[in-house]
């Protein structure tokens, strides 16, 4: 057993290396940043999705905005389209499943706002159908991914794509980047005072 875990812990060490040595990926973060504050600053907010993981990621990031990483500070506005059981399984019983990110771009995305897509594989039908509406209604959108960011990456503004070979070392390097993301969005709102830390207003 401890063979499998130094094993396991040696080989996300590395390909989290791989990662912080990519001046690609990190200039993309930087830019990808950007984009959120630019749109938060205007009065947008973030919408994102994902399935499984990847959905749990999603519902993290936005969770950080409107609540904290750090210091206490003035929420930032977003919503995680995976979170409603009673749209998502409405729209996956009278469309598909495909359909239940596309439905809520439709719905919640309005002038400003920006979408963030997670997918391993770049392949889930959803989030391709998500980025097809988001392009449809005008907005801008983020594809987190992995590989070579399959069928979505055509969509997609801005593409981010974590290494590794397995889905479990993609999202060990999605959560760095959309942390790296959060603390990095809550100093550009800052320094645009759209945000103010200490502020204990609920």
């Amino acid at each position: 057993m401890k063979a499998f875990i130094d094993e396991a812990f040696s080989s996300a060490l590395m390909n989290l290396k791989r990662m912080t040595e990519n001046e690609d990926i990190k200039g993309k973060v930087a830019q990808a940043a950007q984009m959120i504050v630019d749109s938060c600053a205007q009065g947008g907010q973030l919408l994102a999705a994902g399935n499984g993981g990847s959905a749990a990621d999603a519902q993290h990031m936005i969770a950080e905005l409107i609540v904290k990483l750090g210091p206490d500070r003035s929420p930032i506005r977003g919503i995680a389209l995976s979170t409603d059981t009673s749209i998502m399984t409405a729209v996956g019983n009278d469309y598909g499943y495909d359909y239940v990110f596309s439905r809520q771009i439709y719905a919640h995305m309005r002038p400003g706002d920006l979408f963030l897509g997670i997918t391993t594989s770049g392949n889930s039908p959803n989030i391709l159908r998500a980025l097809e509406a988001v392009k449809k209604m005008g907005g801008k959108s983020i594809l987190l991914s992995g590989k070579d960011g399959g069928k979505c990456k055509a969509f997609a503004d801005l593409t981010i794509l974590a290494p590794g070979e397995t889905t479990n070392m993609i999202q060990e390097c999605h959560i760095l980047i959309y942390h790296t993301l959060c603390y990095l969005i809550e100093k550009g709102l800052a320094d645009k005072g759209v945000i103010q830390y200490n502020d204990k207003k609920i």
